[in-house]
């Protein structure tokens, strides 16, 4: 998994600096072109991609074969997720106040309607992770809200897009919210126990990339609305700020689920503990090793009383049969029965 932290970061350090500066230098925010031609977003493209590719690549050759499913308590992982729940409810919020541009107003409604469900649901995530609880994943229908969310969002860039013509921008948008609904979706999958917990290794597939690409997106988007007042695209300044909020703690709750050891299999309620001599013990069929018991020539008892006792633990011993008090081998009784 280092490999793939490495690759995260090294890809945004090369991509960072080059789309924050073509976006300043070459992008003419209204028209969403590039004055050089688009060398310089394309160079950003093919960095961002195969940073992409390679931290999903390393994620799923990760030697660990699990991720523990038990409840994570991590305060940076919480602190950080109730800021998305609120840069997610607020700007949903002002979504409903503000309004949609074309026939997309209803669904737009629609959107921001489970936007403020879903900034809900990620701060009692947040407090989840806060508390070392799982309230999350006691309720199904709760933790798969913010998937909706997703697509939601989805759909209504594909509204707006049939208005705008934003080609560069418009692409890092979609793939911005297409890895962060795989991500809330693979989620809340693991908090609901849907999946088993090798579903952990895919939360890094799609959560690193996830939080690379919206870093990526964002962070430029920002930094150019401070600067000249207008952002690129038909992404508003608030969803952008969202985007990273998410993006910063998606880093931080797979950096927390990581410290998890993988989880210890566990032993049933009811179930007899092999530890222990003085629970009975059902007689397996095999040793340890797969071994059936085998018996010398005599069909010795004490080497059969061993087995036992290495197998299981068991305390039973054999007697010889001595003579019975009820009847003998000779009881023509006997014999006729």
């Amino acid at each position: 998994m280092k490999r793939a932290w490495i690759a995260f970061l090294g890809t945004l350090v090369l991509v960072l600096p080059i789309r924050i500066f073509s976006m300043l230098r070459y992008l003419n925010p209204q028209t969403g072109f590039y004055s050089d031609g688009g060398k310089s977003v394309a160079a950003a493209s093919i960095l961002l991609v195969a940073g992409a590719f390679l931290t999903a690549y390393f994620s799923s050759r990760d030697g660990r074969a699990e991720i523990s499913a038990a409840p994570l308590r991590n305060v940076v992982a919480a602190v950080l997720g109730a800021v998305a729940g609120i840069f997610v409810l607020v700007q949903s919020v002002v979504g409903l106040t503000a309004g949609f541009f074309g026939e997309g107003q209803i669904f737009y409604q629609i959107f921001c309607g489970a936007g403020i469900l879903t900034g809900a649901v990620l701060m009692l995530t947040a407090y989840d992770l806060a508390t070392g609880l799982r309230k999350i994943g006691s309720h199904p229908l709760l933790a798969l809200i913010p998937s909706v969310w997703g697509c939601l969002y989805l759909v209504v860039l594909f509204i707006a897009y049939s208005a705008v013509v934003n080609l560069a921008e418009d692409v890092y948008h979609t793939f911005t919210v297409v890895f962060l609904l795989l991500f809330l979706f693979t989620q809340a999958k693991l908090f609901t126990g849907i999946e088993s917990t090798k579903s952990g290794k895919m939360i890094y597939m799609v959560g690193l990339p996830a939080a690379l690409i919206a870093l990526a997106t964002g962070i430029p988007s920002s930094i150019q609305f401070f600067a000249a007042g207008i952002t690129a695209g038909v992404v508003s300044i608030g969803m952008h700020m969202a985007n990273i909020a998410l993006a910063f703690y998606i880093v931080a709750f797979l950096s927390a689920l990581q410290a998890v050891p993988a989880a210890a299999e566990t032993v049933p309620a009811g179930a007899v503990d092999r530890e222990d001599p003085s629970q009975p013990t059902a007689l397996p069929d095999t040793d340890d090793q797969g071994n059936k018991p085998m018996l010398n020539a005599e069909g010795s008892i004490s080497e059969y009383a061993g087995f036992l006792r290495k197998a299981c633990g068991s305390g039973i011993k054999f007697v010889t049969a001595g003579p019975s008090p009820f009847y003998s081998r000779n009881d023509p009784t006997t014999e006729e029965s």
